[in-house]
């Protein structure tokens, strides 16, 4: 990372304050510092302490400019309409995370509108769960369509990190004022519209947990994974600094003990979590799948990892870019892949996997 000039800091004691100075190593030019700087005396105004406020705002200052994340600094992100609590030790939600939720959740309800009969429930299976930011975000997308104003929403998060169960609990507390079905003459007092929602701590790798998953729908709808995806090399390589120094490796990097599973389904190690999240599928049979994957290359490989048995029952099969909703009407995309036709959506780089039961949707 090159070194700032010193005329830069200069700029920032003179033009905006000497707080904004001291965020420039980590926020890198004088917009970013002053943004930050803004956000930082906001959430002091917005939250109570002991502490003296002007005090606070340095402290913080001064804890954003080591390079800790600014969501570790305010404690929060943005996402969609929802605010995420986060904490260190779990990952921090992705603006292309939000994407693709918020394009999912616009799929099921287009799904659900063109139905002549809406279905009593929509179950939503999250694995590696984190924050809980997809299952709470969809939950919040779908209720809000009136296709499924008749339907029972229902969700549970598995996560192995007990902190992350912790902080799932507690954004879904956090954000339950969201999580009410909108009052509505038209809808039946009979049906419950209130989302459900719960966490189980659980590693996706243990024998007993697909039993569990069984017993808590027979048929799950959706099924949603953002798991460790990057290789060790890639880890030291591509990530920012501040990734590696304060985001979780277990939510990052596949866990070195997976590496003989990893040599069992013949994949590459930052592959594995994806061959077993595959195995819990074609036992699981949930109409749709959502696989985050860390780009084009990882993107095919999980295409390639599909079993017959998986092709046969999902009939589409595509790949989403950062941004899948972008480019709608432009000229189809397409490739080519162990004799199947995959649709790729969107614009940005590869970003999910994604497989259905039905016929290709979404124009």
């Amino acid at each position: 990372m090159p070194r700032l000039p010193p005329s830069v800091f200069w700029r920032a004691r003179r033009e905006i304050s000497p707080m904004a100075a001291q965020l420039l190593p980590a926020c890198r030019d004088l917009e970013s510092a002053a943004n930050e700087l803004r956000w930082i005396r906001q959430h002091v105004r917005d939250t109570r302490s002991p502490i003296p406020p002007e005090l606070r705002i340095w402290k913080l200052v001064e804890k954003r400019g080591r390079g800790v994340p600014l969501q570790y600094v305010l404690g929060t992100q943005p996402f969609g309409d929802l605010e995420i609590k986060c904490k260190p030790g779990v990952l921090i939600p992705r603006p292309e995370t939000e994407a693709y939720t918020l394009y999912l959740a616009s799929l099921l309800c287009k799904d659900q509108a063109l139905s002549t009969t809406p279905p009593p429930s929509l179950s939503i299976l999250d694995l590696c769960t984190g924050t809980a930011c997809i299952p709470l975000l969809l939950l919040h997308a779908l209720q809000r369509y009136p296709s499924l104003s008749q339907t029972s929403l229902y969700a549970h998060g598995i996560d192995i990190s007990r902190h992350a169960v912790r902080l799932a609990r507690l954004n879904q507390a956090h954000n339950n004022h969201l999580l009410s079905a909108p009052s509505s003459s038209s809808i039946s007092n009979h049906v419950d519209n209130n989302p459900k929602l719960n966490f189980t701590q659980a590693s996706i790798f243990s024998p007993n947990l697909l039993p569990i998953l069984q017993s808590h729908s027979p048929q799950w709808d959706v099924l949603t994974c953002n798991p460790p995806y990057i290789s060790a090399s890639g880890f030291r390589r591509d990530t920012a600094r501040a990734v590696r120094n304060y985001e979780p490796r277990l939510a990052l990097i596949p866990d070195a003990q997976l590496a003989g599973l990893a040599s069992q389904c013949k994949c590459q190690p930052e592959d594995v979590f994806y061959a077993r999240v595959l195995e819990m599928a074609a036992v699981l049979q949930p109409r749709r799948v959502v696989l985050e994957v860390g780009g084009w290359a990882q993107a095919l490989r999980v295409v390639d990892m599909l079993s017959e048995e998986l092709m046969a029952l999902y009939r589409t099969v595509e790949i989403w870019r950062d941004e899948p909703g972008a480019g709608e009407g432009r000229k189809r995309e397409v490739v080519e892949f162990g004799g199947r036709e995959v649709r790729v959506r969107g614009e940005g780089m590869g970003r999910v996997v994604y497989l259905y039961q039905g016929t290709e949707e979404g124009g």
